[in-house]
């Protein structure tokens, strides 16, 4: 799992699809994304800021409004028409004098309403009794509230809520209105009427309305979150109806003048704007959406100039991928024939680029390799066998002379029994070392042929020698080099207890170790260091007889070492690799 997210060990076709993608493709993809997501960003501003600027011309329209209203009321104070009316009491003998003043009054109010046609109607009250109702006649509606409240305020303006009111044909109308008391101009503490001017709210929200091509809506709330004006009129007088836009107009700051909120996985920009001089906001919405729509034309484009240039990279790494890539990969190809052994491996060169230098050079190469292997690799391989041969032939004179001394010993000392026995072991040593003149033997018979040995050197030394050979019976039949144990053996006899009077202990054990066998001679002799053993491999006759026929078999995969004891006496190990094929004993090379 490791190697396959380990980038060097990557095939060359997936690192270069890799590349591709990683510093092209998504690059290009991520600019093209920035690009519009600026893009976005920048009309959604726009968007803000214009419908900033339409928000600043209907408060100016509707500030108008009220301030040209509250002037109708202020001049009913200063007019002495509206006051002689107020003050004049409603008895028979006024009627005339105010059917004069009324007519004077309508024809006033009457150029209201009509240059003013969201002006609904107007009603004077005095306080004796005279009235007076020009505009739409009103037969329901209860206003006593508002009334009560400008009662209270001793002449300042007050503006209601958004109520409903109904005339003589039972329809409905919803307005705001002005209540106001009109105090005598001479003694400002004295009331001398009342003034009720209505608006409706469906003329009113047109005439201060202005074109927006961002704008989904515009409406003005009271403090209370009351519909005031609203291009549906079954809002006006109610809370706004979208519960997510009221949590986020209560979730805003009191100075934060843009904020946005999502309905329906829709986004929106909310902008807001106080009215001066009342508790009214004005809101307007702008759906991300359909400002987002405004740029279509350029994200059409951006989208031709992604596939655009998805197919011109994609051109570009097929091109680089036949011309380049492609021939590393059949050079690879080539070079596994060789590993397999195909010396008619040849990469065809169709260029003179570094990559074609490269399939030239292979090709000498290959055909080097070729005419090496066919005369000086087999002439060296028939040298190795001679030497093979020759330095396994050079222990058996040795190990004859030792052995016919002690048999020559023995049969001083003791009669033919002993030494017929004797003999016989040494027989049989002898069939197993001539082995058919095979270089190869299991570790089960060499283990036999060290035996043999032990016993026959147990003979002479008596009491003076004990020994143990182990091996795990799984490792019996592994093919390893014929009189590898039985020089160690030896040479510990030899030289392992000079000067040493103690019994002579030899222990022998074999075991696999992964995919080595492992043998290890030990025994309680003097022992000797690294340095001693090294100077041995190069200057003695066994061991170095042994490291040489390890090398010539194995090479590298074949150790003979010294291991250190915690006991006195020597540790010499045969590390090599493990083999069971019988076939590999007649080749004569294990490598």
């Amino acid at each position: 799992m490791k190697k396959l997210f380990y980038f060097p060990d990557w095939k060359l076709r997936w690192k270069f699809l890799f590349i591709f993608l990683t510093l092209v493709i998504l690059p290009m993809l991520a600019f093209s994304l920035f690009i519009y997501n600026q893009a976005n960003n920048a009309v959604q501003q726009q968007a803000i800021d214009n419908t900033k600027s339409h928000l600043e011309k209907v408060e100016d329209n509707l500030s108008a409004v009220i301030l040209d209203i509250e002037d109708i009321s202020s001049y009913m104070i200063y007019s002495e028409e509206f006051r002689n009316f107020l003050t004049t009491p409603d008895i028979p003998e006024n009627r005339t004098r105010l059917k004069s003043l009324e007519d004077r009054i309508n024809g006033y109010a009457t150029f209201h309403l009509n240059s003013k046609p969201y002006l609904s109607s107007i009603t004077l009250n005095g306080m004796r009794n005279s009235e007076v109702h020009i505009g739409k006649q009103v037969v329901q509606t209860d206003e006593r509230h508002w009334q009560e409240r400008a009662s209270d305020l001793h002449g300042k303006v007050l503006w209601s809520e958004a109520y409903s009111v109904t005339d003589y044909w039972d329809r409905e109308e919803k307005v705001i209105s002005l209540f106001r008391v009109i105090n005598d101009i001479n003694n400002i503490t004295n009331p001398i009427g009342m003034v009720t001017i209505r608006l409706n709210t469906h003329q009113l929200y047109e005439w201060i309305e202005t074109d927006s091509s961002y704008m989904q809506q515009m409406f003005v709330l009271d403090q209370k979150n009351k519909v005031v004006l609203h291009q549906d009129s079954s809002y006006i007088g109610k809370l706004h109806p979208d519960e997510g836009l009221l949590k986020a107009i209560k979730g805003a700051g009191s100075e934060e003048e843009t904020f946005g909120y999502q309905k329906d996985d829709e986004k929106y920009n909310v902008v807001k704007r106080p009215l001066e001089g009342t508790d009214l906001v004005l809101y307007a919405v702008v759906d991300k959406k359909d400002v987002a729509e405004s740029i279509t034309g350029m994200q059409g484009s951006i989208r031709i100039m992604m596939i655009a240039l998805t197919v011109l990279g994609i051109l570009a790494m097929a091109g680089f991928y036949r011309y380049n890539i492609k021939r590393i990969i059949d050079l690879t190809k080539q070079t596994q024939q060789v590993e397999k052994g195909d010396f008619s491996a040849n990469v065809p060169v169709t260029a003179r680029d570094e990559i074609g230098l490269l399939g030239l050079r292979f090709n000498r190469m290959v055909r080097q390799l070729k005419y090496l292997i066919e005369n000086e690799y087999q002439m060296e391989i028939r040298n190795r066998e001679s030497e093979l041969k020759l330095l396994q032939s050079q222990i058996n004179p040795h190990f004859l002379y030792n052995t016919l001394d002690m048999i020559r010993w023995t049969a001083r000392l003791e009669r033919a029994m002993d030494t017929g026995k004797l003999i016989e072991q040494l027989s049989k040593m002898f069939r197993i070392s001539l082995n058919r003149g095979k270089p190869w033997i299991s570790l089960q018979d060499e283990l036999a042929y060290s035996h043999l040995y032990l016993q026959l050197n147990k003979k002479r030394l008596g009491k003076k020698l004990t020994y143990s050979i182990f091996y795990d019976a799984d490792v019996s039949k592994a093919i390893v080099l014929k009189q590898m144990i039985q020089p160690l053996i030896e040479n510990s006899l030899q030289h392992g207890f000079d000067k040493v009077s103690s019994i002579r202990n030899i222990y022998v054990r074999c075991y696999r170790e992964e995919d080595d066998l492992v043998i290890d001679v030990m025994d309680n002799g003097v022992g000797f260091s690294q340095e001693q053993f090294q100077a041995s491999v190069k200057g003695g006759y066994a061991l170095q007889n042994i490291q040489d026929r390890l090398q010539i078999a194995f090479g590298d995969k074949a150790r003979l070492i010294v291991k250190t004891k915690r006991s006195p006496g020597a540790w010499v190990r045969i590390q090599l690799p493990y083999r069971e094929n019988k076939d590999w004993m007649d080749e004569g090379d294990l490598k």
